[in-house]
């Protein structure tokens, strides 16, 4: 006995209604594994198949790209809050092939796997802004973050421990000037048993064991980094335009998944978001699109009525119920 497909649909830019005529074809679908693999605990959780045999090309109308995820593995993605579980959860029947009574199952009881905590999808967005945006904010936050650094040296020497300074540090990061800035904890690194004070300046974090230089030189590079996004801004050029386009989608998704719980194929923005794509409008135009997106995602989790937690209970207990069947099955 083999995998059993208990769905099968098309994804990506098709879905969206942002492909072009040299847009690939990808599927995704969910899989149960062969009731032996279950028992001794070797399902594959991924399936992967590409029609390219050559993977240094890119891929062209032609080429076909499938994943599928295991119904465990798929489940774990859905819970939390993942882009790509979502996003099959919400593709529309005209685009899903011979859907199981288990995928049936699976999207009627979709008010149990959904919640406003989509970490996933925020964290994508933040990433992606952090890395495209050009807001005056962020520029600031960085700035200062690295002339206190250099001043730190200057004063103490480059090989100074940032933690003998942490009060300084914590005055700065409450500074109302730099909303962009503030004070973690976290694992060591190397050590996760071991909790670490951080800062956080526009999603780049220094430990407190570091040193005044690596610090600074951390800093230094993401003002180096905001001045040459300043000249593509006035260039616009060298732009991963489809990056954008996909954050900017993933944002717009994430909005309307946290206010009216689905999620829309094609994306109603889908004309906007070819133009992006196609790298028809300013650079400086979709970043600020991306940014007042970050923080309109911002202000919808705090509005959202979704769960604050999906019912982890009940999927671990619809997954062990289809696993059992497939386990006796084979055992028969």
């Amino acid at each position: 006995m083999m995998e059993t497909a208990l769905v099968k649909m098309q994804f990506g830019s098709h879905v969206y209604g942002t492909n072009l005529p040299t847009s690939d074809l990808d599927f995704k679908g969910v899989h149960l594994p062969e009731g032996r693999d279950i028992l001794l605990q070797r399902p594959r959780n991924t399936i992967n198949v590409k029609s390219k045999s050559d993977a240094t090309k890119k891929n062209g109308p032609d080429d076909v790209d499938f994943e599928s995820f295991s119904l465990q593995q798929y489940f774990k993605l859905l819970l939390e809050g993942q882009t790509v579980a979502l996003t099959m959860l919400f593709v529309p029947d005209r685009w899903v092939r011979e859907p199981s009574g288990t995928w049936e199952a699976i999207r009627e009881h979709k008010d149990r796997w959904l919640h406003r905590g989509v970490s996933a999808f925020a964290g994508y967005c933040r990433q992606q802004a952090n890395k495209y945006g050009v807001k005056g904010s962020r520029v600031a936050a960085s700035r200062a973050a690295m002339e206190f650094f250099e001043a730190l040296m200057a004063e103490h020497g480059t090989g100074f421990k940032i933690r003998e300074a942490w009060d300084r540090i914590e005055a700065l990061a409450a500074d109302p000037r730099y909303q962009h800035m503030q004070i973690l904890e976290g694992n060591l690194r190397g050590r996760p048993e071991l909790i670490v004070r951080m800062l956080d300046v526009c999603n780049r974090k220094v430990q407190e064991h570091v040193t005044a230089k690596e610090a600074y030189k951390i800093y230094k590079h993401l003002v180096d980094e905001y001045g040459q996004r300043a000249l593509l801004a006035e260039k616009n050029e060298g732009v991963d335009w489809k990056a954008m386009m996909h954050a900017l989608r993933v944002c717009r998704e994430a909005e309307e998944l946290l206010l009216t719980h689905t999620i829309s194929y094609p994306r109603p923005e889908a004309e906007l978001l070819l133009r992006i794509r196609k790298g028809e409008l300013p650079y400086r135009e979709v970043a600020e699109l991306l940014e007042a997106g970050m923080d309109r995602l911002e202000e919808c989790q705090a509005a959202s009525t979704l769960p604050a937690e999906p019912d982890r209970a009940f999927a671990e207990e619809f997954v062990a119920s289809v696993y059992r069947t497939r386990v006796l099955g084979a055992a028969a």
